[in-house]
This record gives structure tokens, sequence and C-alpha cells, in this order.
């Protein structure tokens, strides 16, 4: 049996983690742009989520890992949107990765690779083989994760900075009132005119507030409690954020 065929994920979420490193190092910029545009058009990314993966990671890699790792936690219909625009827009690509098309008995027009399932070695030493590889994704994934439902979300551990697209979501709960929450966390007028300057979209100028908060902390100090222990003083503080914060 040929080796990879015999790895091969049963789900399109699988078949992107199969990918990650290999799509990192191989995919171009122009391909990256193109497949947040048509997440985008297919209503997968949002508009912040689109600028996040350009404007927070300055290497094409990073960029590459988040975008993969954003996908990934949106579950299976997501992936399967990214592999099959990704075959469209990088057919090179996707031939030196040998993408699937989808797992087995499940499509939507393309042509389907049947899986042939993962044969599971049985007592212990499979068990920690498992557990390995396990470790080893986890540990090689940079902080690019999306809060959500979906079975892929990290269980963050108690003190634990606050990642950028946790960020996000904080940002997206607060309204005009970021200003003050800006001056509530210790950043300066001149910090707020310089974003102001920087990015004509309000929500990103409100993720780069909170952005430059957690940069001007001491290590380990940019945590949901610590953010909201700034804002605690807050009073026109949304409900939304306090309840977004204290379930962190």
């Amino acid at each position: 049996m040929n080796r990879r065929e015999a790895t091969l994920p049963s789900t399109m979420e699988g078949e992107l983690k199969r990918i990650r490193s290999e799509f990192a190092e191989r995919v171009s910029n122009p391909v990256i742009k193109r497949l947040l545009d048509d997440l985008y058009e297919r209503k997968v990314f949002s508009t912040e989520e689109k600028d996040t993966v350009m404007e927070n990671h300055k290497t094409r890699a990073d960029q590459a890992r988040c975008l993969i790792d954003m996908v990934i936690q949106k579950g299976e219909r997501a992936s399967k949107i990214m592999i099959d625009r990704m075959k469209k827009r990088d057919k090179h690509l996707s031939s030196t990765l040998v993408l699937i098309s989808s797992p087995a008995g499940v499509g939507h027009g393309e042509n389907k690779t049947v899986v042939k399932p993962i044969k599971r070695t049985r007592g212990n030493k499979g068990r920690k083989r498992n557990r390995s590889e396990s470790e080893e994704e986890v540990s090689n994934k940079k902080h690019c994760t999306v809060d959500g439902s979906g079975s892929n979300t990290e269980t963050r551990s108690a003190g634990q900075n606050l990642t950028e697209l946790e960020l996000l979501k904080v940002a997206e709960t607060l309204g005009q009132e970021w200003e003050q929450a800006a001056l509530h966390l210790g950043l300066k007028t001149k910090d707020l005119d310089d974003i102001k300057a920087e990015h004509r979209s309000v929500a990103m100028q409100k993720q780069k507030m909170l952005l430059l908060w957690t940069r001007r902390r001491p290590p380990g100090e940019a945590t949901a409690q610590d953010l909201l222990r700034g804002l605690k003083d807050m009073e026109d503080l949304p409900v939304e954020t306090r309840l977004l914060l204290q379930a962190r």
C-alpha cells in the first residue's frame, strides 16, 4: 500500500491539517490573496478576518498558516470550500500536495477520490503514536485561532494571553466607546490618532488598539482577566464585552 495513501485523512479538516506545513512553504502571495477573496465571497470569512490574515502577519508563510488554521477552525464546509478553490487557483500546488476532492462518499460535482481507511494499531504502541503526533501538531501551531463551537477550537489554559483572533472578537463587541476603552487601558490620544491615520476601517482601528495594548503589557499579562481589570472602571463598557472576557 502506498504510504501517503495509507494515511489519508477522512475529513476535509484533516486534509488541511495534513498539508499545513507544506502549504505554508509553497503557496504564493497571489494565491493567498485569491483564496481570501474566494472565502469572503462564499461568506466563510468576514472583512475583518481577511484583514487579520494580511495585516497582522508580515511573512507569506505566517499568512498561509493563519489562513489555513482559521479555515480549519470553521469546520468541514469551510475546509472543503478552501480545498476546492485551491485546486482551481493553483493546480500545480494542489498536485504537489496530493489534495483529495472530498472524503469518501461526499462531494459536489468534483471527481471523488476513494479514501482508504486508516489502519489503526491496537495496544499501547498505537496510542503513543497518536498522542505524539497530536503534541507535535500543537507545538508547530501559531496563535491564529477563531473562537466558535467547532470541534477544533483549542482549549485555553488559565492565564494565557489573548490571541489576535480573540482580540478581534472583543473588538467587535465595542462600539463608539472604543476610544474611551483605549484611554482606560493606558493608551494616549496620540496613539489613537496614529491608529486612525493608519487604518480607515473602524473595525481595524478597534483591533489595532487592543493589539497595541497587548504589546505594551509585560510578558504573560495580556490575558482576558487583565483586559477586564483595565476596563472595570469604564461606565459605558458594553455588556457583551464584559461577558465575553468573563467567559475566557
